[in-house]
């Protein structure tokens, strides 16, 4: 009897470590693997390359222009699978430069594996972050994109010249796009079974390229630009969310992808 009370006496303690050592620890799952890709952003008139001072362009009603300045803010970019599930890619917000060739290529890394077949991405800022205090990647209050006074960023600028522009303005052309009215999602489709395979080791690659002439011209005649007259677009033009849509319907091509 004696005994068999010494040896619950003794057996206790080992027990109750047991519980509390047992009900500490956590399973913890292993994280899904991931990887990189990258979007090369390839900027065009039409079918030619994109010069910038250097060369002049003609749109389809016949007015010329230069291109001296173009930069566009992307963000909110979202993978899409063929069963419909996606994955957003978290706090990304970049500056596109036609000045600056390290931004022709955006990395995107983290991202689940898999094969994506579809990619879709705002021109523009979310109301959540096109303010006073969002900063951060392309967020950055320095940049020119970014206006002081109104405390917003632009999406899209781009100023070059015309010989159809007034000559009171120097024939300079102007074009300042912003404002959450203006902000467009866009979804550049992949060739029909193409897809972007994301994948340990590798940094698959889509290739897109970037139309400055869909700013002026649209399948909508009465949303095509005139020099003559709509030479400077800014926050207080109606032209604005005109040449928004503009862009969002036929700026972004996906030319083709590299599974590198």
């Amino acid at each position: 009897m004696k005994s068999s009370m010494l040896t619950h006496l003794l057996l206790a303690p080992l027990l109750a470590a047991t519980v509390l050592g047992s009900c500490g620890k956590k399973t913890v799952e292993p994280e899904a693997p991931t990887s990189s890709f990258a979007i090369q952003l390839e900027p065009v008139v039409g079918t030619a390359d994109l010069e910038l001072n250097t060369k002049t362009y003609t749109k389809a009603d016949g007015q010329a222009f230069t291109v001296s300045k173009f930069l566009v803010m992307l963000s909110n970019v979202k993978l899409t699978k063929a069963d419909g599930s996606t994955y957003a890619v978290p706090d990304g917000y970049y500056l596109f430069d036609a000045n600056d060739p390290k931004s022709y290529q955006i990395l995107i890394d983290k991202v689940p594996v898999g094969d994506y077949t579809g990619i879709s991405f705002a021109v523009g800022v979310d109301d959540a972050h096109n303010n006073a205090t969002a900063k951060g990647g392309a967020l950055v209050h320095t940049s020119e994109m970014y206006w002081e006074w109104g405390g917003e960023y632009v999406f899209l600028t781009m100023t070059g010249t015309s010989p159809q522009a007034p000559a009171s303005s120097s024939h300079f052309l102007t074009y300042d796009i912003n404002g959450s009215n203006s902000l467009r999602v866009v979804s550049p489709a992949f060739d029909k079974g193409v897809v972007l395979p994301v994948v340990a080791g590798h940094v698959p690659a889509i290739h897109m390229s970037m139309n400055v002439q869909s700013l002026f011209e649209s399948a909508t005649p009465a949303k095509n630009i005139n020099f003559a007259t709509t030479y400077i677009v800014d926050t207080s033009s109606p032209w604005k969310t005109v040449m928004a849509d503009n862009y969002a319907a036929g700026m972004f091509t996906v030319e083709h992808i590299h599974a590198n």
